[in-house]
């Protein structure tokens, strides 16, 4: 009776500490999914800032607008030197499209609703002080979400540990690697400044690195982009990593209590 006991016990112990890590498993994937979502809307922001949609305050030095309104000018001052030319082809031209036109010529393009929105979006405006309120949001997001994603690592290795359910190097590399993960996307040059900078970027960063663009050499453009860009792409990396280690952790748990072949 007293191993009957012992293992129903270790049975329902088992059973709880698989309850806990499908818990586990199932934040996890929802801090990954938030901090993917942030990472994709910080390089959104950034990427911005190449085209015309992005406006600047009256207090910036940025603007964006000016592009538009050269270009503007150039289409008004060619316009009115073949306004001319145009009305007095306008008859040959019509005539020419009755004398021509037939029946089945009549079709519509299959591309004209894509134009008429591509038109549309391409005078769409954005002011920066919209951006900047996005970006402060997705870096909230992303720090708090990096240190629970990474505390949930922690607390699965621990439960492994715990109740031998196997694994224990996959969730131990995932662990460190979301450590590692956290020092590369912490906003470090805002404590020291000059030092060292991390992935997040703050709004201001992001509008004075924009305003000395045009100024910069190609090296500072180089750093500029390898900051803003560059570790970004490799806290997704190895975020991706860590996550790809817990899944083969999990997959290890499962085949070893024998519920996945």
């Amino acid at each position: 009776m007293t191993e009957d006991s012992k293992k129903q016990d270790q049975l329902l112990e088992t059973t709880d500490c698989l309850e806990a890590l499908g818990t586990l498993k199932s934040n996890k994937n929802f801090f990954f999914v938030i901090c993917f979502l942030c990472l994709f809307l910080l390089q959104v922001c950034f990427w911005l800032m190449f085209t015309e949609h992005i406006t600047a305050n009256a207090n910036d030095t940025v603007s964006y607008t000016s592009r538009s309104t050269e270009k503007t000018t150039t289409v008004t001052s060619t316009s009115q030197q073949t306004v001319s030319v145009e009305s007095s082809s306008g008859k040959i031209e019509q005539t020419a499209q009755a004398i021509v036109a037939e029946p089945n010529a009549a079709k519509t393009e299959p591309n004209a609703i894509w134009h008429k929105y591509a038109g549309d979006l391409s005078h769409v405006q954005i002011r920066f002080e919209q951006l900047s309120w996005v970006i402060r949001i997705c870096d909230y997001l992303l720090i708090v979400s990096s240190i629970m994603y990474s505390l949930t690592l922690l607390f699965s290795l621990k439960i492994s540990l715990v109740a031998r359910l196997g694994g224990i190097s996959h969730i131990t590399k995932a662990f460190f690697v979301s450590l590692f993960m956290i020092v590369l996307l912490l906003p470090w040059q805002i404590m020291f400044r000059g030092v060292i900078v991390g992935a997040i970027y703050t709004p201001s960063e992001l509008l004075a690195s924009w305003q000395a663009f045009a100024a910069d050499n190609i090296a500072e453009k180089s750093f500029m982009f390898v900051r803003f860009t560059g570790l970004a792409i490799v806290v997704l990396l190895l975020f991706v990593w860590a996550q790809l280690k817990s899944m083969r952790w999990s997959r290890n748990t499962l085949k070893r209590l024998g519920i996945m072949a």
